[in-house]
């Protein structure tokens, strides 16, 4: 096994000469012995450039060991050289077990302790248990023992782990000092080996080795004895705070919790506040799970939420509560009009003789409320407009934008900002310039990830030769308009394709999607991530299959709240008969589309609805909207809610209008 060969100080270069190996028969560490054929499975040897020390797993994905290991990270994080773990390998010639690498440090800064966090899980061997009694000292009558890898008393480069057995007649608050029963002493290689004891037929880890006389290791001469371990038995709360390292991501209306998993768990408590304090009871406890994850619903959007998780043991032993972890609710991906975390139903209605209107039907605890008027003009030409909504300003209510198209070659973008007694406040022009509104198809979302929607808009240039601009919202009002890219003359004809913006692999920035209608009854869906200079990236064809041509209408949300935005298109299958198709995004696309239900023929007829999506209950879930023209001024607004199994569960008619609202003559926000 191995320290470092000079006085008891920290066995921080551990070092093994390449090509040293020895012939000569292992026999033991300085009066240890050579480990049993699958003895000590949770034994670990960390391996880096120039470098070898001692481990023991303590959770799946965890290796304790000493902080000494690792010089160059004196502050923990992301190992400087690059290091694999060893880990159930009795003989290290052999192919059992696991090698993994260590993908991070975490130094305890009052001793020689540290903590190598795991690339993979190791789920095949059991850790070895956490101290939660003190070593029995002064007076040093347990028995301790030492596992490792290091130099023995005749190999430079043992092959095998060994084992030696000490008493700890002295310690300080942070150390123990060791004497071998049989002349044992640690030797280069095993800093960081655990020190562990057998009591009350439970076998855990009190302290991990820090230093050495070397005693009796190969090529040493001293004759002074002595091992030097840091204490692990009174930090077991420390060390479970660790492994848990709990992260928060916010989706939506929603906060979702993970941590890492710790072994002889009963469960795991999660606590919550809106301050960074977090206090530690009944008042802020979320709840208990036995997983390793949960989600915080029914957030209001732009909402910091600050969170500690609590693990209890089947001992009966309680963690100390780990450090805060927060997270913030994005902008909204809905039309969340009044900020309450729950979206609206919106609709710009032509109120006729060249007069426009915005009505909003506010979410209730029902349904959904009677519509109100928030903001009408006249000389407004409702067949001249095109409108975007989305949180333009970052405050955490949707806005309301419109491009007005003048028939003479330009527009100009308006801009309203929702305020807090639920209207819209008119910021006037915000971007004028060369730009057919009617010639474009507009979608939203914030595709840099500052906190603010953009707009996009494919844009038709004439002889299918397509252009995707993008206008970045900033603190009052819109930048100028941005060409992502243009397709060339003969390649994509504007009237074919579909667009719809969402976050669809889950990285907080929006992306884009396209649908494009071949007429021959097929289409490709095509993707274009967001990335952090706000450029948006062809990621190809994603999907390929039938959708009948010009028979379709989609709509984007995270229906499954997975954190990635979904697709979702109403299709027409003749007879008035309508299906309703998904496809789940994943990391790198989507899934095969899945239909969710058909109504059957005679039921719905699609030219005559119109289809649009809000977390309408905060769940962080998208939900659906349709709105339904039975003619004349006769419309329903139908809702169906999005269910934790991926599907939808029809709510039925939310809202009548019996002869005052004429869908015709509307567009659904």
């Amino acid at each position: 096994m191995s320290i470092r060969p000079t006085r008891v100080v920290a066995a921080t270069t551990a070092l093994l000469a390449a090509g040293l190996l020895t012939t000569v028969p292992a026999e033991a560490v300085s009066g240890g012995t050579a480990a049993a054929q699958g003895a000590y499975p949770y034994a670990a040897k960390l391996t880096a450039d120039g470098r070898a020390c001692g481990g023991a797993l303590v959770e799946p994905d965890l290796v304790l060991t000493a902080a000494g290991c690792f010089p160059e990270n004196p502050q923990g994080e992301a190992p400087a050289k690059a290091t694999t773990a060893t880990i159930g390998r009795t003989s290290l010639s052999g192919t059992g077990g696991h090698v993994v690498p260590v993908t991070n440090v975490v130094v305890r800064a009052d001793r020689d302790v540290a903590l190598a966090r795991l690339a993979t899980p190791v789920t095949d061997i059991a850790p070895l248990p956490l101290s939660t009694i003190p070593v029995n000292y002064p007076g040093g009558d347990e028995t301790l023992t030492l596992a490792g890898y290091g130099r023995t008393e005749s190999e430079w480069v043992p092959d095998t782990l060994h084992v030696g057995t000490f008493k700890a007649p002295s310690s300080t608050a942070t150390t123990l000092a060791l004497t071998g029963t049989n002349g044992t002493d640690a030797c280069k290689g095993d800093a960081g080996a655990p020190i562990f004891r057998d009591a009350g037929g439970r076998t855990d880890v009190v302290a991990v080795t820090s230093a050495s006389w070397q005693h009796g290791c190969f090529g040493e001469t001293t004759t002074r004895q002595g091992t030097t371990a840091a204490r692990v038995d009174d930090i077991a709360g420390w060390i479970r705070q660790q492994a848990l390292a709990p992260a928060a991501k916010a989706v939506g209306h929603a906060i979702t919790l993970t941590w890492h998993p710790v072994s002889d768990r009963t469960g795991y408590r999660v606590y919550a506040s809106a301050t960074p304090d977090v206090p530690v009871d009944s008042a802020h406890l979320l709840g208990s799970v036995d997983g390793t994850s949960y989600t915080h619903t029914g957030l209001p959007a732009k909402q910091t939420r600050y969170y500690r998780v609590v693990v209890a043991t089947t001992d009966g032993w309680t963690s100390t509560p780990t450090e805060v972890v927060s997270a913030a609710t994005p902008v909204s991906a809905g039309n969340d009009f009044t900020g309450d975390g729950k979206d609206d139903t919106g609709a710009a209605y032509d109120l006729k003789n060249a007069r426009t209107g915005v009505y909003v039907w506010p979410t209730t605890a029902a349904g959904v409320g009677a519509p109100e008027l928030k903001w009408s003009a006249d000389g407004w030409e409702a067949a001249k407009a095109r409108w975007v909504t989305g949180d333009f300003n970052g405050d955490g209510r949707t806005d309301i934008a419109a491009f007005y198209d003048y028939l003479d070659g330009g527009s100009n973008l308006f801009l309203w900002y929702a305020n807090a007694a639920g209207g819209f406040d008119s910021q006037g022009i915000r971007w004028s310039g060369a730009f057919r509104p009617l010639n474009a198809r507009f979608t939203a979302g914030d595709f840099d990830g500052d906190g603010r929607t953009d707009i996009a808009a494919a844009y038709d240039n004439g002889n299918a030769d397509l252009s995707m601009l993008t206008w970045h919202a900033a603190a009052t009002g819109f930048d100028a308009p941005v060409t992502q890219w243009r397709t060339g003359p003969g390649n994509w004809n504007l009237a074919q394709s579909s667009w719809r913006g969402g976050d669809f692999n889950g990285d907080g920035r929006a992306d884009l999607a396209a649908f494009y209608d071949y007429r021959d009854n097929t289409a490709n869906l095509f993707l274009f991530y967001g990335n952090a200079s706000g450029e948006l990236v062809s990621q190809g064809t994603k999907w390929n299959g039938g959708i009948p041509s010009g028979k379709a209408q989609f709509v984007s949300g995270d229906f499954d709240g997975d954190g990635r935005t979904d697709l979702g298109a109403a299709i027409d299958l003749g007879g008035t008969n309508l299906t309703f198709r998904t496809w789940h995004a994943t990391a790198t696309g989507v899934d095969a589309p899945v239909t969710q239900w058909t109504s059957g023929p005679g039921n719905w007829n699609l030219p005559q609805s119109q289809w649009s999506t809000g977390d309408f209950d905060g769940d962080g879930r998208t939900d659906l909207v349709a709105s339904y023209d039975y003619g004349g001024s006769n419309t329903n607004l139908f809702r169906f809610h999005a269910n934790a199994s991926g599907g939808f569960d029809h709510e039925g008619v939310k809202w009548s209008s019996n002869g005052t609202f004429n869908a015709a003559q509307s567009t659904i926000l």
